[in-house]
C-alpha cells in the first residue's frame, strides 16, 4: 500500500503558502520512522520541525547557547536526508502567492471552499491521482494523509471530497512522515519567497537542502502565479454559471 503525507508552510498573513509532501510504501515509512527517530534521539530532540530547527527553538532549544550548534544541525541535516531519500520515491507540492490569490472574488473562494490551502493541498491531491495512474495499476491501493493543525483543513477536505471523491486522513505531527513533508514544504515556501523576492538566480544560491530535495526525489513542484490565479477564477465562474443555469432549469421543469 502507498502512503502520501503533506504537510504545510506559511499561512494566509504570509507571502507564500506552500503544501508539499512524499510518498512511499507502508513498510518503507516504517522503515524510515524507525532510523529518523533513533537519529533523532541520538541528539535528544523530541521531533523534527524545519523552522525550529533553523532558528534553534522548540525541540532544538538545547543547541541554542552552544559554539557548535551549526555544525550539530549540519550533520543531523546530512543524516535524515540519507534516511529520506533511501525511502521515499517522489516528491509533490505546491505554492501559493497569497496576494494574487487574495485577489480572487470572495464570493467565490467561499462558495467554492478555497483558501490558500485548500487550493494548494487539492492540487498536490490531483498529482497523487496522476502518479497513481501512470506508474501503478487501477486496483493500488492507497492511503493520503494531511498534518491535522493545519488551518483551512476544513476547505480541503470539501474541495476534495466534491471534486475527487478521495478520503483524506489528518494526523498530529508525531506521525513521522509529516516530519519529513514539513522540511520539504518549509525548504519550497523558502524558495519562493527568495524568487519572489528576486534574490534566487540559480540552483547554486539555493540552501543546502532544498538543492538536496531538487536532485531526489523526482516530482512536480509548481508555484501558481498570479496568471494561474486569474485562469483558474474564469474557470470556477464558469462552474458556477453552469451549476446556476442547471438548477434553474430543474426549478422550471418541476413546475
Amino acid at each position: 500500500m502507498l502512503i502520501f503525507a503533506f504537510d504545510a508552510s506559511g499561512d494566509d498573513s504570509k507571502p507564500h503558502l506552500t503544501v508539499a509532501g512524499f510518498v512511499s510504501s507502508a513498510a518503507d515509512w516504517e522503515r524510515l520512522a524507525a532510523a529518523w527517530s533513533i537519529r533523532l534521539k541520538q541528539d535528544d530532540i523530541e521531533f523534527f520541525h524545519a523552522a525550529d530547527l533553523d532558528n534553534f527553538w522548540g525541540p532544538f532549544r538545547h543547541w541554542q547557547d552552544r559554539p557548535d550548534r551549526k555544525t550539530l544541525r549540519e550533520n543531523l541535516c546530512a543524516d535524515l536526508m540519507d534516511i529520506l531519500k533511501s525511502h521515499v520515491y517522489q516528491k509533490f507540492g505546491s505554492t501559493i502567492i497569497n496576494s494574487a490569490f487574495q485577489k480572487m472574488d470572495a464570493k467565490l473562494r467561499e462558495e467554492f471552499a478555497l483558501c490558500a490551502y485548500s487550493l494548494a493541498g487539492r492540487t498536490c491531491e490531483k498529482q497523487i491521482r496522476e502518479y497513481v495512474a501512470t506508474h501503478f495499476t487501477r486496483d493500488t491501493e492507497f492511503g493520503v494523509v494531511f498534518e491535522a493543525g493545519d488551518k483551512g483543513k476544513g476547505k480541503l477536505q470539501k474541495r476534495i471530497s466534491e471534486d475527487s471523491g478521495l478520503q483524506v486522513t489528518f494526523k498530529p505531527k508525531d506521525f513521522i512522515p509529516l516530519q519529513a513533508a514539513d522540511w520539504l514544504a518549509y525548504e519550497l515556501n523558502k524558495m519562493s519567497a527568495k524568487f519572489g523576492e528576486g534574490s534566487l538566480e540559480s540552483e547554486s544560491q539555493l540552501r543546502w537542502p532544498m538543492r538536496e530535495f531538487w536532485r531526489y526525489p523526482p516530482g512536480p513542484v509548481g508555484v501558481y502565479t498570479p496568471e494561474d490565479i486569474r485562469e483558474m477564477e474564469k474557470k470556477v465562474e464558469a462552474t458556477k454559471q453552469s451549476i446556476d443555469s442547471a438548477t434553474t432549469t430543474q426549478r422550471v421543469s418541476a413546475k
